[in-house]
């Protein structure tokens, strides 16, 4: 596995892509956060395909684990009795699936269902703690889960979810399925020519957006072809 970039590492091709080696016309501190927001872009142009470059999978068995510089405990997604929401890790992006796997009870099922539903307000209104059979769910807010009816035993569960990555720092690099790299750097220099109203940049743009299809293309992974805006100064 090739070795994740630094942000220093990626800070350089941005540079040398602009031809301004030495800081002057655009800051370390600019190029960091155009940096950051072109991450972001490559996130969402892999991740609207649904490939499962950015999956994890964590078990209410697991203990504490660290997510975006926090620590999570991996029990806030135990289904306790009586209990009715579960908190999500902080770089949940949206959920793949999840799983009981307590033993003797791995066939209880989980189906989402709006909050607002009468079915989910008439199971919410009713405080009978029941054997598990079935949970009903809804996602509110970034990190909380509803669920309902209420259980009388506690289970364990496996979340499968989409992450969002963490930002670059001088001790985080670039969590980015590789060579994808590249387009993160060529989606930097766009936002970087933009500064300096340089009609180049939708150059840069096309360039990461092809980079982006050639990557998912040669990884054979993909389902459908992703769908871009051309303009230079869309989608930014």
């Amino acid at each position: 596995m090739a070795q994740a970039k630094t942000r220093a590492e990626l800070l350089t091709a941005v540079r040398s892509n602009l031809d301004e080696s030495t800081a002057s016309f655009w800051t370390d501190t600019e190029l960091y956060n155009f940096l950051i927001r072109a991450k972001d872009k490559v996130w969402m142009e892999v991740t609207k395909l649904q490939e499962n470059f950015f999956t994890r999978v964590l078990n209410s068995t697991g203990g504490s684990v660290t997510i975006l510089g926090a620590t999570y405990a991996t029990s806030n997604l135990g289904i306790t009795v009586g209990g009715s929401t579960l908190t999500l890790p902080g770089d949940f992006a949206s959920l793949k699936s999840l799983e009981v796997i307590t033993s003797d009870y791995e066939w209880v099922p989980f189906y989402p269902m709006d909050m607002s539903s009468p079915t989910f307000l008439a199971l919410r209104a009713d405080t009978t703690q029941r054997g598990p059979t079935v949970f009903y769910y809804d996602i509110y807010g970034l990190t909380t889960l509803l669920y309902t009816p209420l259980s009388n035993t506690a289970l364990d569960t496996r979340l499968t979810y989409v992450y969002r990555p963490a930002d670059m720092s001088a001790s985080v690099d670039l969590d980015m399925p590789d060579p994808l790299y590249m387009a993160v750097e060529e989606y930097a220099t766009t936002r970087a020519q933009l500064k300096d109203r340089d009609e180049t940049s939708a150059v840069w743009q096309q360039m990461g957006n092809k980079t982006v299809v050639d990557c998912l293309n040669a990884m054979t992974r993909q389902n459908a072809d992703p769908v871009f805006v051309r303009g230079a100064y869309e989608e930014w």
